[in-house]
């Protein structure tokens, strides 16, 4: 019988569960303070030896984890000054050299955070940012209202800057954060250690300066416990195995919109009226000019957001997802308009339907992904042989339609022929080690010849028939006889 091994991620969990009951066991006891501080920075401590683990075992991530260690070993060094001067001195002085290290680790976490988000979306992915802005901005609302105004008042200038620094440092993080969590990439078990690091540390902050401002904090108290959690939780992602994919770019443009997604979207464009409406009851100060900003941009950001959604779905009901080409029904639709023209004008339009000959066997023999790098080379090849203003489109499953206006069967012919030599020229990868040469059979049929858009269709659908019927690689014009391929040397 074979024990399992326990992964270094599950490690880190238990033992991080183990020590922040040993902490809050000895803070209640007051005993060993030493040995309290020691269990209260091993938090820290032990994500910044996991992002170094990490950095060595994965180097396309060093930098990444880097700054990630240098912003946890930052939040030690500050820990280890502040309760020095606390066993030393007692009260340590406020603002003072510890603060320095507290708030470096913000910008180096951030800046860490923003180079995955790169490395996940490497282009311009505006859907993400659209919803990052919307939930920044609706939690920063509340960041402002709530932490940062009520300490502007402080009648030292820097014991106010620096106070006012620690939530900017958590706005900050909520702006990159939300911009992570939000985007597209891969949902995977690291990403959600992130996610619960983040949670954890935000609501931990907000909570720690309501209570320092209502003088009701006591060092102890159950935020370190959040503090601590948060640590611990970010070392198990680091040290996760699926780490290494949460930096692989993301193979979708943008992000679904969810019903989770909009439920965070909608919840957070409410948060400054909301906030107004529970000041009034509640005798608060009503800050109106800067709730009705944030609701104004709000507003905006969530108009440019359904707008961008609306022409998604718009380009998703005319493109097909695999290929990227047109879809059969925008096909459709441009073979009307190019059909009343020609019957108007008396202008010729043309037609070519194109199989991939042998195509299930390509399915049969290499699986669906071979066909689909099959299908994927062939659209590649396609749009490089035909002219500027045709229109390329999926018409089935291996099946292609390509409209070419202003042109006549004649030249029509001349184009099917280069589609076919040309999509046939050189073999396909299947997979990452097997080449298959793939050749298409084309139909032409053109009006006025035919009568209809319809009929245009059926003509150059039979003709293809006839092209396959004749043995393949072959192009064939409506009621003409299939011209055989040439005989290779």
């Amino acid at each position: 019988m074979t024990s399992r091994r326990v992964a270094a991620w599950q490690l880190c969990l238990a033992a991080g569960t183990v020590l922040i009951g040993a902490y809050f066991v000895l803070v209640h006891a007051g005993r060993w303070p030493g040995v309290q501080v020691a269990l209260y920075v091993s938090a820290n401590a032990t994500f910044a030896g996991a992002a170094l683990a990490t950095a060595r075992r994965h180097p396309s991530m060093r930098v990444i984890m880097l700054l990630l260690a240098g912003s946890a070993a930052a939040g030690v060094t500050g820990d280890i000054l502040f309760y020095f001067d606390a066993l030393v001195h007692g009260e340590p002085p406020y603002p003072g050299v510890p603060d320095l290290f507290y708030l470096l680790a913000y910008p180096l976490m951030a800046v860490g955070m923003l180079l995955i988000i790169r490395r996940r979306t490497p282009g311009w992915d505006s859907a993400s940012i659209i919803d990052a802005a919307i939930v920044a901005i609706g939690t920063g609302y509340l960041v402002f209202q709530f932490l940062i105004v009520p300490l502007v008042d402080f009648g030292d200038k820097l014991t106010s800057l620096v106070s006012v620094a620690y939530p900017v440092g958590d706005l900050m993080l909520i702006v990159v954060g939300a911009r992570l969590m939000l985007g597209a990439g891969p949902r995977t078990a690291a990403l959600r250690f992130f996610g619960g690091y983040l949670g954890l540390v935000l609501v931990a902050d907000a909570l720690y300066g309501y209570q320092t401002q209502t003088g009701t904090y006591q060092a102890g108290n159950f935020l370190d416990a959040f503090w601590m959690g948060a640590g611990y939780a970010l070392a198990a992602g680091v040290l996760h195995p699926s780490v290494i994919k949460m930096v692989s770019t993301s193979n979708t443009a943008t992000p679904d919109a969810t019903p989770g997604r909009l439920a965070i979207l909608a919840i957070a464009a409410i948060t400054a009226p909301t906030s107004i409406v529970i000041q009034h009851y509640t005798g608060g100060e009503e800050h109106v000019v800067a709730a009705a900003a944030v609701c104004n941009l709000l507003f905006l950001l969530v108009m440019l957001r359904m707008a961008g959604l609306v022409q998604a779905q718009r380009h998703a009901a005319v493109t097909d997802g695999l290929t990227g080409l047109r879809s059969r029904r925008f096909f459709e639709q441009a073979l009307g308009n190019q059909g009343e023209r020609s019957v108007k004008n008396g202008v010729p339009v043309s037609v070519l339907l194109l199989d991939i000959d042998h195509f299930k066997s390509v399915n049969d023999t290499y699986g669906h992904n071979g066909g689909d790098r099959v299908l994927v080379e062939v659209t590649h090849r396609l749009r490089e042989l035909v002219r500027p203003g045709d229109v390329v489109a999926r018409y089935g499953g291996e099946e292609f339609a390509v409209l070419l206006p202003d042109t006549t069967t004649a030249q029509a012919g001349e184009i099917a022929e280069r589609i076919r030599r040309g999509v046939g020229a050189a073999p396909i990868a299947v997979d990452e080690s097997r080449l298959l040469t793939v050749t298409v059979s084309v139909g032409i049929a053109g009006m006025p010849a035919a009568g209809t858009t319809d009929e245009l269709v059926l003509a150059a659908d039979r003709a293809l028939y006839a092209a396959k019927n004749a043995g393949r690689n072959r192009v064939a014009r409506a009621t003409e006889t299939p011209s055989a391929a040439p005989v290779a040397a």
